[in-house]
């Protein structure tokens, strides 16, 4: 006899099969994907999708071979890109952090601005859908970092993109 309700059993299950089904999805884009981390990866996603939309600043976004590496990705800057002139370099690193559901103020822990160039901040909602995918470069993260607990508190106005 389980200690569990049949209808908890029978609901996670449907949601194995369809994090298996997701975690599918994003790897036939070429991304890892794991379903112990589903709101981290399907983060790191959302912000590898909105930033290939951005051909006017990106010609590419490519993962890091490593998931725990100093940052996610690394942006290939277009000649013509806006952000060429802020970073003075044609590849910069990408950090990504999610946070889903998150009323209020938005903490991000263990952040290292010394470590990338930009950080994409994904916002995402309860059911998992996209919110919001915010910008902040480095130096403003690090302006703004709490070093006594080694956070930041973030706020929309340190992003100078939405996406």
């Amino acid at each position: 006899m389980s200690i569990y309700p049949e209808e908890l059993v029978s609901k996670l299950d449907l949601l194995f099969k369809v994090e298996k089904e997701i975690s599918e999805i994003i790897r036939s884009h070429g991304l890892r994907f794991s379903i112990n981390k589903i709101t981290g990866d399907l983060g790191e996603f959302y912000a590898f999708q909105k930033l290939k939309e951005r051909k006017d600043i990106f010609d590419d976004i490519v993962q890091n071979k490593n998931s725990n590496a100093a940052y996610d990705f690394m942006g290939i800057l277009n000649n013509s890109s806006s952000l060429f002139n802020d970073f003075g370099k044609k590849e910069i690193k990408i950090e990504v952090k999610t946070r889903r559901n998150q009323e209020g103020t938005k903490y991000l822990s263990s952040l290292k601005p010394e470590k990338f160039d930009l950080l994409c901040l994904v916002d995402i909602a309860e059911n998992y859908g996209l919110n919001k995918v915010y910008l902040i470069k480095s130096e403003t993260a690090n302006k703004q970092l709490d070093n006594r607990y080694n956070r930041l508190i973030f706020k929309e106005d340190m992003a100078f993109m939405t996406l």
